[in-house]
């Protein structure tokens, strides 16, 4: 039986000073990383720096890196990167150390197929390491001139994100001189212009600057989409322009306008002008589109929570009449604590719900549970059940171990099992059905005939 990570440490204590230094060191022989992580240890800052170095140009320019194959060539990636973390304590170094990292992206890009995981690597976690050091680097147009050469070196177009989080490390006033310095670069050489448009925009939406935002994208087409207008407004609201906010988006027809982005959008500009009627009214509309938690949050919030169960009740027709079922409908009832009519909703919905997916039923198979529903409960889990099942994927197994004795407990509750097939009688059918999948069966343990 294996010892527990307690009695581990005491007996390595106790083994003394020598003795570990010569388990470690056995244990560097096993592979890279081990090897790497002691060299971390035993060295000061400025041989990890040294050691570092060489790393990224020995990984990264791997000639062996196909051969090994991705998955192996990205765990080396992650593991320099978190081995630079510890390794390097100096923010100036650091800085550097990730921007050599950076640098060497095209290699990979252009020798090693990507899933998305490189990607991750370089545009995600990399440059988390640059937001790190950068905000410990007082030298900031230094940052802002590495930051520039990063972008401009770019051959391949992968490090549009190399100025994320920027303004958490770099104060406004650097930032605008860096955009100054990338409009010059356009004006110098037009043909750039598409390449920079990205930068500068991540950098005006990080400063709030929404005149250079909505300049930006009008360069780039002679009007501006919904999409664009409700990014400009949104930006001119988070910086406390909320009437200018309101006047962009009324630029938009909102009869003919039903993005969901906007809407809330409107919603929130009509909150911040303190506009009750207005924001009444949008709150209404949400709320009509699609009854879910956060649209009826946002209702109440607008004409009281005193209406609740007024719009409950006068949902209720509505609800029922509408062709199909609905399963925002059924959570805003069950919501609303009124679970008779949601359980008289879904059993008008049985043949839908046979077909239902299973990230849409198993949350009101588990409310009607929760509410003691057995007989509906049971019809929910069933299918959630069945669908696990028909998809054959071992690894959720468990999953439908669980529902099934789920299916086996409440069976006891049922009295009166009405149009649905009784317990054991749906067991000897999923028994038959799905024979085969052994490891199913095994796990649940007892098969009812």
């Amino acid at each position: 039986m294996k010892t527990n990570d307690d009695d581990r440490r005491t007996a390595l204590i106790e083994l003394g000073a020598e003795a570990l230094a010569d388990v470690i060191l056995e244990l560097a022989l096993l592979t890279d990383e081990a090897d790497q992580t002691v060299e971390r240890i035993v060295s000061d800052d400025s041989a990890n720096i040294a050691r570092l170095e060489e790393r990224i140009a020995n990984c990264v320019y791997d000639e062996d890196a196909d051969i090994v194959g991705p998955i192996v060539f990205i765990q080396r990636l992650e593991f320099l990167l978190h081995d630079l973390s510890l390794s390097v304590h100096d923010s100036f170094e650091g800085f550097k150390l990730t921007s050599l990292f950076i640098e060497n992206d095209h290699y990979v890009f252009n020798n090693v197929r990507d899933d998305g995981t490189f990607s991750r690597i370089f545009q995600n976690d990399a440059v988390e390491l640059l937001v790190h050091y950068g905000s410990g680097c007082t030298d900031k147009e230094w940052l802002c001139h590495q930051l520039f050469r990063l972008y401009d070196e770019d051959a391949i177009g992968s490090r549009w994100n190399i100025f994320a989080g920027a303004a958490e490390y770099i104060p406004e006033e650097k930032l605008r001189m860096l955009i100054e310095r990338m409009q010059s670069a356009v004006k110098s050489n037009p043909g750039d212009e598409a390449k920079w448009s990205y930068a500068l925009e991540s950098l005006a939406i990080q400063i709030k600057d929404f005149d250079l935002l909505e300049q930006i994208r009008l360069a780039g087409s002679s009007t501006l989409s919904t999409a664009d207008i409700c990014e400009i407004a949104r930006l001119r609201l988070d910086a406390g322009d909320a009437s200018g906010a309101l006047v962009l988006l009324k630029k938009v027809d909102a009869t003919r306008n039903r993005q969901t982005e906007y809407n809330k959008l409107l919603l929130a500009v009509y909150k911040a002008l303190d506009m009750k009627d207005e924001e009444a009214a949008q709150a209404w509309k949400l709320f009509k589109s699609v009854r879910s938690e956060d649209n009826f949050a946002a209702l109440l919030q607008a004409i009281g929570e005193s209406e609740r169960e007024a719009v409950i009740d006068g949902e209720m027709s509505e609800i029922f009449a509408t062709h199909g079922v609905t399963y925002s409908d059924a959570h805003f009832l069950l919501n609303g604590k009124r679970f008779d009519d949601a359980e008289k909703y879904l059993w008008q919905h049985v043949v839908p719900l046979k077909r239902g997916l299973y990230a849409n039923i198993l949350p009101l198979a588990q409310a009607m549970e929760l509410n003691e529903r057995h007989l509906m409960a049971s019809f929910l889990y069933r299918v959630v059940l069945d669908e696990l099942l028909q998809q054959g994927y071992s690894k959720s197994y468990h999953h439908g171990v669980g529902y099934l004795r789920k299916l086996d407990a409440m069976s006891e509750k049922i009295a009166d099992w009405k149009d649905i097939v009784p317990h054991a009688d749906y067991v000897s059918h999923l028994r038959k059905t799905h024979i085969l999948k052994g490891s199913f069966w095994s796990q649940y343990g007892g098969i009812l005939a």
